[in-house]
């Protein structure tokens, strides 16, 4: 019995130990340690396609898919928030997007604009 009470106490006193040391490593992990991505847009045959997230945190990324008009004022088109875990999604389609378009993302401090690409397959907008 002292032999299964001896095992069980270490093993407490070890997960005591990592729960203790891993506390001040995921406090240390904040905006100043993320990297926001956007990439360019990539406007090729009947496609346009861009890649958005965070590397080195998990947080909710602000976006906007901008429009612009033949007077070249920029407006909202689509908008949202979408939430990464040290991860990027890639954002792929043609007809669904305006015909000129740039996307804007925002973290914490961090804020990324794309340069205007021109979708050759746009729907409007």
């Amino acid at each position: 019995m002292r032999k299964i009470l001896g095992i069980l106490g270490t093993a407490g006193f070890a997960a005591a130990a990592l729960v203790a040391t891993a506390a001040p490593a995921q406090a240390a992990v904040g905006t100043e340690a993320c990297t926001l991505i956007q990439s360019e847009i990539y406007n090729g045959a009947n496609i346009i396609q861009y890649v958005q997230g965070l590397e080195g945190c998990a947080g909710d990324v602000s976006w906007e898919v901008q429009s612009q008009d033949a007077a070249g004022n920029w407006s909202v088109w689509d908008s949202g928030t979408t939430y990464y875990n040290d991860n990027t999604i890639t954002t792929t389609g043609d007809v669904e997007f305006p015909c000129v378009m740039r996307v804007h993302a925002e973290f914490g401090t961090q804020s990324k604009t794309t340069q205007p690409a021109r979708n050759n397959n746009c729907g409007g907008g």
